[in-house]
């Protein structure tokens, strides 16, 4: 299976073929070098071959010379030392044909200028020969000594040719040996750069096959994902289109014909057929923006309609950027979506969005009486309520006395109310600007604030080390001053309030929509107290507005103190969990994001 990934990797491949191809070269190389030294070889044969011919050719016409002479000196016949002159012109041809055989080799070349003097030597004794054989007073003697010198100059060119002749033969044997030799070297390199050539070709066509079935599988698959994506884009509601600025050539997908309202190819894809599909109003801005853009080549984006034949509005948002194709050409590729859907919800937002801004505008106006009409003649009424309680509360009946302590207490319970509508207005519209905030410094500061509360109750309130977020910081201060106050108002009677705030470990117990919290996003802070607690049945219905589960007139309270927390922990991307057991106590614990949440 590997080897078959590799053989499929195209640049693997490219480099195996790179490396066969050098191969063969290489030993295309050898072979032609190899037929050289093959064409040497012979040439040498040859040259050795014809060298020995030329010798024994000189030495038949020194010898037939030779035997005429002799001939003519026992018949004195002239005509066998006619052809002399002749014989000598041969003689000077086989020289010089030697000569040219030879001019490769230096030391044979010698040998033949030493051959040529041997030569002229032996004929200058024939000359003499023939002057004593026709001379009238030589004697036999004379003649006899002649002849037996020629003789042995005759022998020693012998001895001188055989031996020239010997060692070009031997030369030819070791030429043919070692070109028998090459010959057989060269028929093995041409076996195998058969062989590989073959194979190479073999390996060419067999990944040729592999691409073709790849090519093919790739194509189905591209038909695929043409028609998944035309159905993609006729399910997401938008079509793309394309120009080439060199051909001019236009092409439409599809989804872009049914965006205008028509078949896919009811017409040709340029500018003068599509023109006709956009909204009269919008026409000159789109047909100026595209023009613009093919001039000098910068994206686009625009919003325009489309009207269609059947008199529909279609909202498209346009948006267009160039690119080049495989030849180099410039193109456009332009997107159109429909966003009449989003565009109409736009719409209704923003109405929504005045609708809104005049409520805030409302709320604000109440949250203004809240904070200041209502509250002028509520500190009048309390005002009045101090002096009567002052100067007249004596004179008034045992049943004026306890009517007029409930006006007393439903004016303080009011003030609180209004007090309480006021921060939670402002946990929802007040500033949200986020601080590095020191848990530490804000509950110092609850505490001094709260010092009266705490020294009537005797509380005995335990601070362990807390950490520093990312907070708003006068939300969190409101946040734990309801919580310890809570814990102060709802405590036990004559039993001492024990009151802790501390940093706890996330554990697996801790869980969020069913999920473990993570306890490197979150921080934990547990408040517990050992109050008169609540039913666990009501622990997510205590941060509802006006929920209270106490009705004890001695407790007091809005029903809005933990609606506010609740608020304010939801404004910090937290979360808060209240869990509480009747009589024993209350334990409120509160996840604040680290700061790569926020």
């Amino acid at each position: 299976m590997k080897f078959l990934r590799l053989y499929k990797n195209s640049q693997i491949f490219k480099i195996a073929l790179s490396v066969a191809i050098v191969i063969v070269v290489y030993i295309a190389s050898m072979f032609y070098s190899q037929m050289k030294k093959l064409d040497s070889t012979v040439e040498l044969i040859a040259n050795s071959n014809e060298t020995q011919i030329e010798l024994e050719k000189l030495l038949s016409v020194i010898s037939i010379y030779e035997t005429n002479l002799r001939s003519y000196i026992i018949t004195k016949e002239e005509s066998y030392i006619e052809d002399r002159f002749l014989s000598r012109g041969k003689i000077e041809e086989s020289i010089k044909k030697l000569k040219t055989l030879t001019a490769k080799t230096p030391a044979r070349n010698k040998d033949i200028d030493r051959l040529k003097k041997i030569i002229d030597y032996r004929f200058k004794l024939f000359r003499q020969t023939l002057i004593i054989a026709k001379s009238k007073n030589s004697g036999a003697v004379h003649l006899n000594a002649k002849l037996l010198e020629s003789s042995d100059a005759t022998d020693m060119m012998k001895s001188f040719v055989t031996k020239i002749v010997f060692s070009e033969s031997t030369k030819t044997k070791f030429q043919n040996d070692n070109h028998q030799f090459e010959l057989r070297d060269s028929i093995i390199t041409a076996f195998l750069l058969v062989i590989l050539s073959l194979l190479i070709l073999l390996l060419s066509f067999n990944k040729m096959n592999v691409d073709i079935d790849e090519l093919r599988k790739a194509n189905d698959k591209l038909k695929l994902l043409n028609e998944s994506y035309n159905t993609a884009e006729k399910t997401a509601g938008f079509g793309h289109w394309m120009v080439n600025l060199e051909t001019n050539v236009y092409s439409f997908s599809d989804n872009l014909f049914r965006l205008m309202g028509v078949e896919p190819n009811a017409f040709k894809p340029n500018i003068e057929n599509s023109i006709k599909y956009i909204h009269p109003d919008d026409l000159d801005y789109v047909t100026k923006v595209h023009i613009d853009s093919l001039l000098n080549h910068q994206s686009t984006s625009m919003i325009f309609r489309f009207l269609t034949p059947n008199g529909d509005i279609k909202y498209i948002m346009g948006v267009g950027s160039f690119t080049k194709d495989g030849n180099g050409d410039l193109i456009k590729i332009g997107v159109n979506y429909d966003i009449t859907n989003q565009y109409k919800k736009t719409l209704e937002l923003e109405e929504n969005n005045k609708e809104l801004k005049y409520i805030n505008t409302e709320l604000e106006a109440f949250n203004n009486i809240v904070s200041h009409d209502l509250q002028e003649p509520l500190r009048k009424i309390q005002m009045f309520i101090s002096r009567i309680e002052e100067k007249e509360l004596d004179s008034l009946s045992e049943q004026g006395k306890e009517y007029f302590s409930k006006v007393r207490l439903t004016a303080n319970r009011m003030q609180a109310l209004l007090i309480d509508l006021v921060n939670y207005s402002r946990t929802i519209k007040g500033d949200k600007v986020f601080v590095k905030t020191d848990l530490n410094k804000i509950i110092d500061e609850i505490l001094q604030d709260l010092s009266s509360n705490i020294e009537e109750k005797n509380a005995v309130i335990q601070i362990g080390e807390l950490p520093t977020i990312n907070a708003i910081s006068f939300q969190i201060k409101q946040l734990f001053i309801n919580l310890i106050s809570n814990a102060l108002k709802y405590s036990k009677e004559d039993v001492q309030p024990q009151i802790s705030i501390a940093t706890k470990k996330i554990t697996e117990k801790d869980v969020l929509n069913n999920k473990t919290i993570n306890k490197e996003d979150y921080y934990k802070i547990v408040i517990t107290d050992n109050g008169i607690g609540f039913k666990q049945e009501y622990a997510e219905k205590i941060f509802l507005l006006f929920k209270r589960l106490e009705t004890d007139p001695k407790y007091s309270g809005t029903g809005l103190g933990l609606a506010i927390c609740n608020r304010i922990v939801d404004n910090h991307k937290g979360f808060i969990k209240a869990k509480g057991k009747t009589d024993v106590g209350s334990k409120f614990s509160i996840f604040f994001p680290k700061g790569d949440l926020l």
